[in-house]
């Protein structure tokens, strides 16, 4: 594989370009170089797979940087610290004369050796989409999709090392009574209507026909109304989690960590 880098894309994020750029890595499928242009020494490295997990860092400080109303005038917002076998990597989030600001730093590297490296991004948001987009493009090139089933018989979907996991950002996850949630979350063919069919009423059709008392059981927990269930149905999304990471279900919308619920699961 060639030990050079090669520029994949440009992205003009509030006034500052940024410009993206990836090798194949027999170890890692991809590592990706994300640089300032207007100051060369502005970079950082980061595997395909540490790419994903910030992706989901910076969904996380968004969220926050959402609900933190009224916005301080200067301060730190946010902080969030990936800790790989690679590197480390802290993610600052904070505000400027009223304008965000999110430094990412790596440290302790052993994929570049040297000082500490970091970017500067003056918008979270839209780094993130950029990032995800190219994510997602090299992970379908570089991780092959599959389905295992581990010895208890439940079915999962592969990428890589990493596991697709369901999830609603508009609606809690409903509690269920009538089978294991667990095969709800990571159902495969429920992934690949949410990743590949996108068509709502076939989402609809499957989960009433294999689930089909889940309605049932949130009306009782949740007290949703009936026709709520469209936009349930109309938002359900697929994070990529780690092999072997906790999580928990979200239990109110745009969630799928709580620490105060009582119940993990394993991807």
């Amino acid at each position: 594989m060639s030990p050079y880098f090669s520029l994949c894309k440009k992205a003009m994020i509030r006034s500052k370009e940024f410009e993206f750029y990836y090798k194949q890595d027999a170890s890692h499928g991809a590592i990706l170089k994300i640089a300032e242009k207007a100051i060369a020494a502005n970079r950082i490295y980061v595997t395909l797979d540490v790419a994903i997990e910030l992706c989901e860092r910076l969904d996380l400080l968004e969220q926050l940087y959402q609900e933190f109303r009224p916005l301080p005038e200067n301060g730190q917002l946010g902080y969030q610290e990936i800790v790989e076998p690679e590197s480390t990597y802290q993610l600052e989030l904070s505000v400027r004369r009223h304008r965000q600001n999110l430094q990412i730093t790596q440290s302790k590297k052993r994929l570049t050796r040297g000082p500490p490296d970091n970017i500067n991004v003056p918008d979270m948001s839209d780094f993130r989409q950029e990032l995800v987009e190219l994510v997602e493009n090299l992970s379908i090139h570089c991780f092959e999709l599959g389905v295992e089933t581990d010895e208890s018989g439940l079915s999962k979907m592969v990428r890589g090392n990493r596991i697709a996991v369901i999830y609603c950002p508009v609606r809690p996850w409903p509690w269920t009574h009538s089978y294991q949630r667990q095969q709800l979350l990571l159902d495969p063919q429920l992934v690949g209507l949410i990743l590949f069919d996108r068509n709502v009423h076939r989402i609809r059709r499957y989960c009433e026909r294999v689930y089909p008392d889940l309605m049932v059981d949130a009306y009782v927990d949740i007290d949703y109304d009936h026709d709520e269930w469209s936009v349930f149905y109309e938002n359900l999304k697929v994070r990529w989690i780690r092999r072997g990471q906790q999580f928990r279900i979200n239990e109110r919308p745009g969630t799928l960590s709580l620490k105060h619920e009582d119940q993990w699961f394993t991807a």
